[in-house]
């Protein structure tokens, strides 16, 4: 089968087009026909710095929809043709290749409502902005403030908390186009979208709880890192919830001015770190039916008509040039939506 190989760990020339055999489908596995790969951030970290699970040349990607091709005989809730979507994190070969094999318990049936282009562009962002919210105890009652709002994780973290009954919602824009997408995707009014560009931590900070009509946030949920984590812990409420998919707290080590910790401690809030694929690479077995349940769950969200999908720009069909073009845009931060590919 046709493939994306990643040769060697470092720059993007390490990515090469290839053949491999097809995969080996295991006692508990199927066998997907792959019709379209979403990229993430995690795909060109993994491509930069490795994995202890990879050995070279492996395949990248874990955002899948396709076809089901075949299952082995332990395998009863999936049949051949079934049009499925897949979070791909175990330790197999990813997703930039033409088929996939995998446990049926990370598979679940594909949105209806959705094409395999639109549904490749969900599993690990939704999921990621699925489980930090999950964390916190979204409702009416409480402000969220998102960082990198037009973002993969970012735009389903609006989406889904509004979902969930939220309306007190105040998301951070990198440029113009971000602040536009975040209020034209997601009606979220101007003044409640905060540009950082030029701010200093203390007025980043001061314009955030600006927005939120002068009040700290209940969540702060980081999908960017860095001056953002910053962000979050110097906006959240007494008693509230930091969440991060990114990285976690500074303390004084890296200097005041860079220190997080005082602030959380000072406020006895609570920071939670979300590593969707920690339970699928370190977690037992017999609890990895969250990966499936999940994404039942997002596709009954989104066939009902709950969520709205956040931008997806289709890159062409896959190839090592096309994942290089979608690595180079996701390194620059700047991304909007999500980016796919389609297999040919």
């Amino acid at each position: 089968m046709r493939a994306v190989l990643l040769e060697k760990f470092g720059g993007p020339e390490g990515l090469v087009d290839g053949t491999l055999p097809m995969p080996k489908v295991g006692t508990d596995d199927v066998l997907i026909r792959v019709e379209a790969v979403g990229f993430n951030p995690t795909d060109y970290q993994l491509r930069q710095s490795g994995h202890p699970s990879l050995s070279l040349p492996t395949v990248l990607g874990r955002d899948v929809a396709g076809t089901i091709e075949a299952t082995s005989g332990a395998v009863t809730a999936f049949k051949p043709g079934d049009a499925v979507y897949v979070n791909l994190v175990p330790k197999k070969a990813g997703g930039y290749a033409e088929f996939v094999a995998i446990p049926h318990w990370f598979v679940a049936m594909k949105p209806s409502t959705l094409s395999f282009l639109e549904a490749a562009a969900v599993p690990v962002a939704a999921m990621a902005a699925f489980q930090s919210l999950q964390r916190v105890r979204p409702g009416p009652a409480k402000s969220l403030l998102v960082t990198g709002g037009s973002g993969g994780v970012g735009s389903w973290v609006i989406t889904l908390a509004k979902a969930f009954g939220m309306t007190r919602i105040v998301a951070t824009a990198g440029s113009g186009a971000s602040r536009a997408n975040i209020g034209t995707a997601h009606g979220i009014a101007d003044d409640r979208i905060v540009g950082y560009a030029g701010l200093s931590r203390r007025e980043l900070a001061a314009a955030a709880v600006a927005a939120n009509e002068g009040k700290l946030f209940d969540i702060a949920l980081d999908c960017v890192g860095g001056a953002m984590t910053h962000l979050c812990c110097d906006a959240v409420e007494f008693g509230g919830d930091v969440v991060s998919v990114v990285n976690g707290p500074k303390d004084q080590s890296h200097g005041i001015d860079e220190a997080d910790e005082d602030n959380l401690f000072d406020r006895s809030a609570a920071f939670h770190f979300e590593l969707v694929s920690g339970l699928a690479y370190y977690g037992p077995v017999e609890r990895q039916g969250l990966y499936g349940d999940q994404l039942r769950e997002i596709a009954a969200l989104i066939d009902a008509g709950r969520v709205c999908m956040p931008s997806v720009t289709n890159l062409g069909l896959l190839s090592a040039a096309v994942v290089r073009e979608a690595h180079d845009q996701l390194e620059s931060g700047h991304t909007i939506g999500k980016l796919v590919a389609t297999i040919g």
